[in-house]
């Protein structure tokens, strides 16, 4: 018998059969030892024992794996931003779109807020990430607006809500999976010390699961491609270079710098692939 780890609390896991059955796990001694510890999002092997409960007897190969909230298998990312109240840091969001990429995870921009901030301001921010090729969903998880749009498109498997302190990912979590509240008393509580999680869970929204617990807040990595950061900003490639390997910086006959320059590709967006360049790619020996 699968299922999916859909619970976690005091390292004991709640898995979701395949089958639709709820079993608290129990893991086998090797799992220990192999693996360090299970998380939320891990696909399992499990034998039931008593009703309701089973042991857990193997896991899968992650696919990749999230710290902070401890979620392994991650799809995708909703990278919250907001506009004002407080202004978000554009370059913070654009590093997490790349970051989500090199992880090998979906992401979409949530503009929280917006009821907040100005119809013109939002309109600017929506249309950039549009034209980079990124789904946006301007929301409010004060009033509800848009969350019924956000949570209902079509997506797969586990996703969780990135972002900075301040743009509200805590009460979006809340009125996305009130049923959360309901159930726990509360949204999971993530430390920042070793071992401190309490509780992570995952909810069913439609066709994915949202982890109740806000997301990872490390950002910088090292990189030996830049390639690997070019390819995060996907509307570089529709402009036109002289030479195929352009890494768009001083390269004549750059399609690239000639968008920006003539104000057709945002400006902001690129200084932050070159920043992301020159922070994140490990020179070459």
């Amino acid at each position: 018998m699968t299922g999916l780890v859909v619970g976690l609390e005091a390292n004991r896991p709640t898995v979701l059969a395949d089958d639709g059955t709820r079993y608290l796990c129990y893991l086998r001694g090797r799992i220990h030892r192999d693996l360090g510890r299970i998380m939320v999002g891990d696909r399992v092997s499990l034998n039931p024992t008593d009703p309701g409960e089973a042991i857990i007897t193997d896991v899968d190969t992650r696919k990749n794996t999230l710290l902070r909230p401890p979620v392994a298998n991650v799809a995708g990312t909703f990278v919250v931003f907001t506009v004002t109240e407080p202004r978000g840091n554009r370059e913070l969001l654009d590093k997490r779109l790349v970051l989500a990429d090199l992880s090998h995870m979906e992401a979409e921009v949530v503009l929280n807020k917006v009821d907040l901030s100005s119809a013109e301001e939002v309109e600017a921010i929506r249309d950039i990430y549009r034209k980079a090729g990124y789904a946006v969903w301007p929301v409010s998880s004060s009033t509800k607006e848009g969350l019924e749009a956000m949570v209902s498109a079509p997506r797969q498997g586990v996703w969780v809500l990135v972002g900075e302190s301040g743009v509200g990912k805590s009460t979006l979590l809340a009125a996305a999976i009130p049923e959360a509240i309901a159930a726990t008393g509360g949204l999971s509580r993530i430390g920042r010390g070793k071992e401190t999680t309490r509780r992570v869970g995952l909810w069913r929204l439609r066709n994915f699961w949202l982890a109740d617990a806000p997301g990872y807040t490390s950002l910088k990595v090292q990189v030996n491609d830049a390639r690997d950061i070019l390819r995060a900003f996907p509307e570089f490639a529709l402009y036109d270079c002289r030479y195929a390997n352009c890494r768009h910086l001083k390269e004549p006959g750059c399609g690239v710098l000639a968008a920006v320059a003539s104000g057709i590709l945002d400006s902001g967006r690129y200084r932050h692939y070159v920043a992301i360049l020159d922070n994140w790619v490990t020179p070459r020996a």
